[in-house]
């Protein structure tokens, strides 16, 4: 290189885009960080929160795994554990997407020790979207341009619903086995008139009764940015976090942010739902006028790195050293269900 000539910078965010067409290491993550809870005058927590949590779904990453799992035998069970490198845009650059924007959400400001990097590590069930035979809206037929379903809403007063129901198999109902999917995961769009999502509804068969898991936004969650909207929301039992500090410890919560805005969203599980049974159906509920697209569906279980150190290199990406540990293996997790 001549005397005096900078060396060249690294387009980080180009470069992630680039590898993704390449290599599976380069993907979507979801960066969770846990709420944080007031104290008493003794300096223990209590159920107060006071800074809510962070659920902030489709952060550009490249992930290059040192263990991906390493099976420990402990006195409560078997522990899967792991460790890797993750790569993300520098700081400027991660405070420019939509959820990280300090002009719209005033919590993140820098990557924390022990905050959360959710990632795949494989799917249990992928809703189909690239055809619509599975869905049905209650005022109109979807349809799919081969990656998405589209529906158009009516303004339906109270509402209308957009359904997916799994197949049947040699006469009899097919349900999904879903059972180890532990996360949600959907990109949704809206069109250019006012579009809004007010509930979902996971429903499975037990024995011959539907049970129903419901995600219910306090308020309905618009979908007219003009871009795809990730929402990427926990699904096992007692997987969530009660953030409301004031709801009954049977009724938890989770979040879905867009445009760093947080839609806190109440999980509440219907009589005899029971997450061994396989999945019968899935509704949205939507309202207003206008076209929404869904893709990229899935019931997918989920690698959960913890950032234990960083190594940032402000003017071109950060480093973040991760440990992995989740629960027992699959096979113990269905038997014991």
């Amino acid at each position: 290189m001549p005397v005096g000539q900078k060396a060249p910078t690294l387009n980080m965010s180009k470069i992630l885009r680039q590898l993704g067409y390449r290599t599976g290491q380069s993907r979507y993550v979801t960066y969770y960080r846990e709420p944080l809870y007031g104290k008493d005058d003794y300096g223990v927590e209590n159920t107060t929160i006071k800074v809510n949590e962070l659920l902030l779904p489709g952060v550009s990453s490249y992930i290059r795994t040192r263990v991906t799992k390493d099976f420990v035998i402990q006195a409560g069970g078997g522990n899967i554990v792991g460790t890797a490198n993750i790569y993300l845009p520098r700081l400027n650059t991660l405070k420019n997407f939509p959820n990280f924007d300090q002009a719209n959400n005033i919590y993140f400001n820098n990557v924390e020790g022990w905050d959360k990097i959710y990632d795949l590590d494989q799917y249990a069930f992928n809703v189909p979207t690239s055809g619509a035979g599975n869905w049905s809206g209650s005022m109109g037929v979807p349809t799919s341009d081969g990656e998405s379903v589209l529906y158009t809403l009516t303004g339906a007063v109270g509402g209308e619903t957009l359904t997916y129901s799994s197949s049947a198999t040699n006469g009899q109902f097919g349900g999904q086995n879903i059972l180890e999917g532990n996360r949600i995961q959907f990109q949704i769009l809206g069109g250019d008139d006012t579009v809004y999502l007010s509930k979902m509804e996971n429903i499975v068969v037990s024995s011959s009764t539907e049970s129903t898991l419901s995600y219910t936004p306090g308020s309905a969650v618009p979908l007219t940015s003009g871009a795809f909207i990730y929402i990427d929301v926990p699904y096992a039992s007692g997987g969530y976090i009660n953030t409301s500090g004031s709801l009954p410890p049977d009724v938890d919560t989770t979040s879905i942010y867009t445009q760093g805005v947080r839609y806190p969203v109440t999980v509440a599980s219907g009589a005899g739902y029971n997450y061994d049974y396989d999945l019968r159906k899935f509704t949205f509920t939507l309202s207003g006028t206008g076209d929404v697209k869904i893709r990229l569906f899935s019931f997918y279980k989920a690698i959960e790195w913890s950032v234990h150190s960083i190594r940032d290199y402000t003017d071109e990406y950060m480093c973040l050293e991760c440990v992995r540990t989740v629960g027992k293996r699959d096979s113990l997790r269905r038997a014991y269900a």
